[in-house]
């Protein structure tokens, strides 16, 4: 009796630690200006609110970006702990009548790691809405070496290599999916 009430203590107290992860966990969208906040500002881009190709909520962020060598998007990340999760998603409005190439970055070390050693994909967004979904899978450094830990995810970012003109891109619902 004795042995049976300890296993079945051991099954509730096991069952009760095992924290279950929301469907999905939303990481920017961008509808108050605390969001802007959370962000890393630089020159040759501008950020600002918007109502206009909004995905969730009233409001999506609004980036112009200028002739540069990497105008974009950096995130500030709290809760760097990706795992229990499937895959990254967001929405990005194509302004431009044609394709745009921008770059997502993912690094999983604070050190700024070399090309190499961070996650890098090019997308080549179509003109108007584009829904991206990169499964963590594919979440490799750029040789290939090995999988990002997804544990310590420091720095997300999305951004452009040398426009030679002024390009105008709504991001929205910055999230975490899947599991």
């Amino acid at each position: 009796m004795l042995k049976a009430l300890v296993v079945f203590l051991g099954v509730v107290l096991t069952v009760g630690c095992v924290a279950e992860r929301p469907a999905e966990r939303v990481l920017f969208d961008f509808e108050t200006d605390a969001d802007l906040d959370r962000m890393h500002w630089q020159c040759f881009t501008l950020f600002s609110l918007s109502e206009a190709h909004a995905t969730h909520g009233k409001r999506s962020l609004k980036m112009s970006l200028f002739p540069s060598q990497w105008p974009g998007w950096s995130a500030k990340l709290y809760g760097n702990d990706w795992r229990g999760y499937g895959a990254l998603a967001f929405d990005v409005f194509n302004l431009q009548e044609a394709p745009v190439s921008v770059t997502v970055r993912i690094d999983d070390r604070k050190d700024y790691p070399d090309y190499g050693e961070r996650f890098n994909r090019r997308l080549v967004l179509a003109p108007g809405e584009n829904r991206v979904v990169i499964g963590f899978d594919e979440l490799v450094t750029s040789e290939g070496r090995r999988p990002l830990d997804l544990k310590r995810i420091y720095r997300l970012l999305l951004f452009m290599a040398s426009p030679v003109e002024r390009q105008e891109l709504y991001l929205d619902h910055v999230r975490l999916v899947g599991g």
